[in-house]
């Protein structure tokens, strides 16, 4: 504590005062004339003892209330940080980070967090006096928006309208890191300025980094964190949960919505799209905290990418009232049957004409192993690779490259000469190893003992008794398989028959026989032309549904190698064209620092490559926020001064930077033992 006007602190020998009157009063003798001695004794022992007990304490209460009401005119401060004198002439370096995430687009009253997050500011710098010199940052993406001595308010206005507001996420706690690491920067350049200050305007999302921020021990840091968002619905998924997308089929989209805001929400609309044209809806009530499923059926186009959107009416928060998804309509699929010799894919390739008999679904060509050349896979969807003996060098790397790049493969394993190392290229892409071949004597044979029922390829599927449908295994390759395989299908030995691996970006399903009747009668059996035709199916659905990305997340794209040198533009939902840069090297283009949800389109040398959607980040919730005790831990060293939203925030910093005055405490307190003195040293009327 400290006195602004410390020279009137001399009048606390005005409390000497009463004392003295006290001691001077003692000195005369007051004569009484008593009636009897008895009297008088009584007199001594209770009446003197309460008059000087009494004396006492007017006595106190009197020096007391003198004392007081000279420290409240010398105007007592409890200090802030900002020394009381000699200010003037030294500057203040104030750095402002603006979270203009998605979240701080949410309205709370009539204006946005982020527009009353810059009136705050507006106010405070308006408020302050002296030297200042501004660093103005925003995030995401994280960036300085200027650096500049505030010269008038006009300027000021004019550097936070630049700070625009973003779908992106915040990385909060990075930026301020940075923040402070770039002005600490400019005061090495500029000069060390007497004062430094960080204020931060955010919704303070849960997302923070491990540890305390130690960077800021000498920055004074006020925290502006934002109202509650009090009406919010949510769309966390929509998901088509199809696995067969052609042409005349009904398809399944799900959707999960919640309430995260505190009011009651009712015969709200639930829209399905496709290619903005709707094709369901549903309405129903939300309670708060209430959380629902949905699930839309609904015919698409004929082929082609089908866009989604599942939409609710807008509320406080914007941005997640739309979902967007997108699939792609199988209308065909191109697939490379690579093979040892004409004969070996017979059966094979009549199960795969028998897809074809109502529409051309299946592309099919054809290769020998010892002819696969670096192109060959670039516009294929699934290589189908047929009692595959040794690779060589040259095959293995195209077909990891393949897989790295999005692609699926199905393999049916053969006769495999171990002595030439024919099954040591399964390794090298990390599928397994065979440990060799088991032929049963005779009639013996194997049946399949247990399958995934709840796998994609056999969810729902259309057989009566699947069990029934299983076929006899008469030879299989034994697989030691890798971790991450799942077995689809295990024979009644408890060895793998079919198997799944991700790859790379790409899947692979592995059969350990081939499609001959010398190793199994599957060709035969009934479910090998429409378990044929899901696989193929989920194989190129696995493809189409990974054109998604996480506005502020980054996404990769391969690029057909001869396509790049054309001209690689990225077309966003407000229809801005960015160009892009390919990764000669790797052959493919990095797409990151996307600003909006919505569809984006790739476009090669003016046409059309392909589209992928983006929507908002699962950190993006506007409910997820730390607490005030949560930042308090943050914020090493005390230093910061949270700002809570019912405190007028230009006083609060005053009082931080300036302090409290504390006078008229001081003087409420003088007047209250003022009042006691003259109640207690009232005269009795007898």
């Amino acid at each position: 504590m400290s006195f602004l006007a410390p020279s009137l602190l001399w009048g606390l020998l005005a409390g000497t005062v009463p004392v003295i009157i006290h001691l001077i009063s003692r000195r005369r003798t007051q004569r009484v004339d008593f009636s009897t001695i008895r009297f008088i004794k009584e007199l001594e022992h209770d009446t003197i003892r309460k008059l000087k007990l009494r004396q006492i304490i007017l006595l106190v209460l009197r020096t007391a209330a003198v004392v007081l009401l000279v420290l409240s005119f010398a105007r007592p401060v409890k200090i802030g940080y900002f020394p009381l004198v000699g200010t003037v002439g030294q500057s203040t370096r104030i750095a402002m980070l603006f979270d203009n995430s998605a979240t701080m687009t949410a309205e709370a009253g009539r204006y946005t967090l982020l527009d009353r997050s810059k009136q705050t500011a507006l106010d405070l710098i308006h408020n302050l006096k002296g030297d200042f010199i501004l660093d103005t940052y925003q995030t995401p993406p994280f960036k300085r928006v200027a650096s500049e001595p505030i010269t008038s308010m006009r300027r000021v206005r004019e550097i936070f309208q630049n700070i625009r507001p973003t779908s992106g996420q915040d990385n909060l706690w990075t930026a301020i890191d940075s923040a402070i690491v770039r002005s600490e920067r400019e005061e090495e350049i500029s000069g060390q300025s007497a004062n430094q200050e960080l204020y931060v305007f955010s919704d303070f999302p849960v997302a923070v980094s491990d540890g305390k921020l130690k960077g800021i021990s000498k920055w004074r840091t006020y925290l502006f964190p934002q109202p509650l968002i009090m009406n919010n619905l949510k769309i966390e998924s929509a998901v088509v949960t199809s696995l067969l997308k052609m042409p005349n089929q009904l398809l399944t989209v799900e959707t999960y919505i919640s309430n995260s805001g505190l009011e009651v929400r009712r015969d709200v609309p639930v829209q399905l799209f496709f290619d903005d044209a709707r094709t369901g809806q549903v309405v129903s009530n939300f309670e708060p905290f209430d959380e629902k499923n949905f699930a839309f059926k609904a015919f698409a186009k004929e082929s082609g990418v089908v866009h989604g959107i599942i939409e609710i009416p807008e509320d406080d928060f914007p941005h997640d009232n739309r979902r967007f998804f997108q699939f792609r309509m199988t209308d065909r699929i191109r697939c490379a049957v690579i093979q040892q010799n004409q004969a070996d894919g017979s059966l094979l390739k009549l199960a795969l004409l028998a897809l074809n008999r109502t529409t051309q679904v299946v592309e099919l060509e054809e290769y020998l192993f010892g002819s696969v050349g670096a192109t060959l896979f670039s516009n294929k969807d699934v290589v189908l690779m047929l009692n595959p003996g040794k690779l060589t060098t040259r095959e293995i790397e195209v077909l990891q490259e393949f897989l790295a790049d999005g692609g699926s493969a199905l393999i049916f394993l053969g006769e495999l000469s171990e002595e030439s190392g024919g099954s040591n290229w399964l390794g090298k892409i990390d599928l397994g190893a065979v440990i060799g071949t088991k032929r049963l004597i005779g009639e013996n044979y194997l049946t399949v003992d247990r399958i995934a029922l709840k796998h994609p390829l056999f969810s729902e599927f259309p057989a009566t008794s699947l069990r029934d449908e299983m076929p006899k295994i008469f030879a299989y390759n034994r697989m030691e398989s890798f971790r991450q395989t799942q077995i689809i299908l295990s024979l009644s030995n408890g060895e793998p028959f079919m198997m799944e691996k991700r790859v790379g970006s790409g899947r692979v399903i592995l059969f350990t026989a081939p499609p001959d009747l010398a190793w199994t009668d599957l060709p035969v059996r009934g479910i090998f032309v429409p378990l044929l035709h899901r696989i193929l199916i989920y194989l190129t659905s696995e493809v189409s549904g990974k054109m998604e990305v996480a506005v502020g997340d980054t996404l990769t794209i391969p690029i057909p190698r001869e396509d790049m040198s054309k001209e690689i533009v990225i077309r966003a939902p407000n229809g801005v064209e960015t160009k892009v840069v390919p990764d000669y090297l790797r052959e493919r283009i990095v797409i990151e620092n996307l600003d909006r949800t919505g569809v984006y389109e790739v476009m090669l040398g003016g046409e059309l490559f392909t589209t992928f959607v983006a929507n908002l980040a699962l950190t993006e919730d506007p409910t997820r926020r730390l607490e005030e005790s949560q930042l308090k831990e943050l914020f090493a060293g005390g230093l910061a001064r949270i700002i809570r939203t019912d405190e007028d925030p230009v006083l609060a910093v005053n009082e931080a930077r300036r302090g409290t005055e504390l006078w008229h405490i001081f003087l409420i307190s003088a007047l209250v033992l003022l009042s006691a003195e003259t109640w207690i040293g009232r005269v009795k009327q007898e």
